[in-house]
């Protein structure tokens, strides 16, 4: 188990923040996942990579640095 946290670009309203919590917590091994809109930041736990989530989230519709 790990633990990601990435940053996260283009969330601009709580239904940003949604859609990208939805689209980390559909994804196989994922245990917890927090999103923080004002600190552009996603915390993703569980048995997942990190290229797995920057493609999910890019898949969403936003960029990670």
């Amino acid at each position: 188990m790990s633990e990601i946290k990435l940053k996260v670009r283009g969330m601009k309203c709580a239904g940003c923040v949604k859609r990208v919590d939805d689209a980390l917590r559909a994804m196989p091994g994922v245990t917890s996942v927090k999103v923080d809109l004002k600190g552009a930041e996603v915390v993703v736990i569980g048995d997942v990579t990190a290229d797995a989530v920057r493609h999910k989230i890019v898949e969403t519709g936003y960029k990670v640095d």
